[in-house]
């Protein structure tokens, strides 16, 4: 396991001209930044001061340039006024870890010198933080002035922050925008400049559309071609939005828009009521008096479970289930069989996949919980099955190919492949595991090794897609075995080796963060997650670990006794 997973580091630099390439370094706590939870960045910057040395102005010149402010007036402080002028600090931001500084010359008034780093992950002008991996070395020119040391020659293209300034000074914050289907809201996160949440830049990059990757998969109604028109008002519980060019008229569409802004503005936690208009009107007559959470429930973004879903297991090739203490057959030929080897249940317990050993070859079946399972598809071998959103739908890798199955109105199953054309233009190599996000829109793949996030989309023959493909996480050599999402946002994936076998990664961007790992047992062998569990497979049965925020556990807990090696963690899912 790389040591950068040790550091909770994060630097920010322009991707397109610094030497080499950049990553974003994992973390050594299992508690993740989320949006908004920490205490309200300071953003104070230090200033140059004329008995610094060039080392220590170097090292501040990198923490002032995590303020965007004024064109980077900070930053500049530390530049003479030709340096400043020649300097372009437009476009992406990158992160980069383990930041030194060499000196290579030195006289009285002159120094030249490199900073350098491990790259890892760039901010775009819209706020997405995707990891990265390489190193940045980056050349400065530093004469004596008046003023003390100051920074002379011509400087990179591009931003440098490190770690502790980039996590006082960003924010994370979550859009939502529509699926395909307008019924559920997909989180799309960004990380803004700011003390405080700013709700007119929140409502304005909403209103801008989704990130690159997600745009082959989002819906299109009422916000195609909104725009904000004044900035968004508090007075008292009011929040008030101002909307212009809102062309679409179907109330459906425009109360998706409304949701979108309502959960928006919640999650960064500006709550009240909120007065949506648009064009000098209601954006919907009958709701003049305002929004409220409550009005838009059933677009509410992983929405929180009251119960812990019931934990189910592929023991001795039979699906159980648990109730108390104990775990016991689940009805029908998936309970009483010996030949299952993975499974996946809904959340509501209606519907069951499988996948069955038959003689040489693995057959993948479902049906209704309980009941009499039909054969989907058939191979040598088949992956551990995934819901989508809901029970109609399903994926599984068929002989190293990804494939999508649906249920008809008429309960008949048909499976197609899906077009991963994407996929192997980012990594080339087998996909050994793919899991399907609870929002049924983002897609968690193992490619030789390494993790990909993707989207469902349709291609332009119209046939389902991976799109959007991506890294999600940096590369540290670690090869993972297999992945699974606790919410539309986390997930976590088991890696070869005995240090750190378990890591949580977000879709925001940030460090990978590696699970308490002490009182395993590798190799893993298959993990199962839940938004308040994580359920592996080790040498010697199935161990769970609590990952509340507030209490995580500290160590693994078997989930039972007369539990063998082997057998599989199964959370209902979709």
């Amino acid at each position: 396991m790389s040591a950068r997973r040790t550091l909770a580091a994060l630097l920010l630099v322009m991707t397109t001209t610094l030497t080499g390439c950049v990553s974003i370094p994992d973390d050594s706590a299992p508690q993740p930044i989320e949006a908004f939870s920490r205490k309200d960045p300071l953003n104070a910057v230090p200033a140059p001061r004329r008995s610094d040395d060039p080392e220590t102005l170097a090292r501040n010149f990198i923490r002032a340039m995590a303020d965007p402010t004024g064109g980077h007036k900070a930053a500049r402080r530390y530049l003479t006024g030709s340096a400043s002028s020649r300097w372009d600090d437009q476009g992406d931001l990158t992160v980069v870890d383990d930041v030194s500084v060499v000196v290579d010359e030195r006289t009285e008034t002159a120094i030249r010198l490199r900073i350098t780093g491990d790259h890892v992950g760039t901010l775009s002008p819209a706020g997405q933080l995707l990891p990265a991996s390489g190193s940045v070395v980056i050349p400065l020119s530093m004469s004596k002035t008046p003023s003390g040391w100051r920074i002379d020659g011509d400087l990179p293209r591009g931003v440098v922050t490190d770690n502790a300034q980039f996590l006082t000074a960003y924010r994370r914050a979550d859009l939502y925008f529509p699926d395909r289907t307008m019924k559920r809201l997909v989180t799309d996160p960004r990380w803004l400049y700011g003390a405080a949440p700013d709700a007119s830049a929140l409502v304005t990059l909403l209103m801008r559309g989704p990130s690159p990757d997600l745009s082959g998969a989002i819906g299109a109604g009422a916000d195609k071609g909104a725009t904000l028109t004044a900035p968004v008002s508090t007075d008292s519980d009011t929040i008030t939005v101002e909307l212009g060019n809102v062309t679409d008229t179907d109330t459906g569409n425009r109360t998706v828009l409304a949701a979108q802004i309502v959960w928006t503005l919640d999650a960064a936690g500006l709550s009240g009521t909120y007065r949506i208009n648009a064009d000098g009107a209601p954006l919907v007559a009958d709701q003049d008096g305002g929004w409220r959470t409550a009005d838009v429930r059933a677009f509410e973004p992983d929405a929180e479970q009251t119960t812990q879903p019931v934990l189910h297991l592929v023991r001795g090739g039979a699906v159980v289930r648990s109730t108390g203490q104990r775990y016991v057959a689940i009805p029908g030929p998936l309970g009483a069989g010996r030949d299952v080897r993975s499974a996946a249940v809904t959340r509501d317990l209606g519907r069951v996949a499988a996948v069955v050993q038959r003689g040489d070859r693995q057959a993948l079946v479902e049906g209704p919980y309980g009941g009499d399972p039909v054969e989907v598809a058939s191979g040598r071998t088949v992956s551990s099955p995934s819901f989508g959103a809901d029970d109609t739908t399903g994926y599984a890798i068929v002989d190293d190919r990804p494939i999508q199955w649906s249920r008809d109105q008429q309960g008949r199953a048909r499976a197609g492949a899906l077009d991963v054309t994407a996929v192997q233009a980012v990594r080339a190599g087998p996909i050994t595991a793919m899991s399907i996000a609870p929002d049924g829109v983002r897609v968690a793949l193992v490619v030789a090794g390494r993790p990909l996030l993707a989207v469902i989309s349709t291609n332009a023959r119209g046939v389902p897609a991976l799109t959007g493909v991506r890294d999600a996480a940096p590369a540290d050599g670690t090869a993972l075995t297999d992945l699974a999402w606790a919410t539309s946002d986390v997930l976590y994936v088991i890696g070869e080796g005995d240090e750190s076998p378990v890591l949580r990664i977000s879709i925001a961007g940030g460090p990978s963060s590696p699970l308490v790992g002490g009182n395993l047992k590798p190799p893993l062998q298959a993990i199962a997650a839940s938004p308040r569990s994580v359920y592996v497979t080790d040498s010697q049965g199935v161990l769970q670990l609590g990952i509340d925020s507030t209490r995580p556990d500290q160590y693994w807990t078997s989930v039972g006794t007369s539990i063998p090696p082997g057998s599989v963690p199964v959370v209902p899912e979709g």
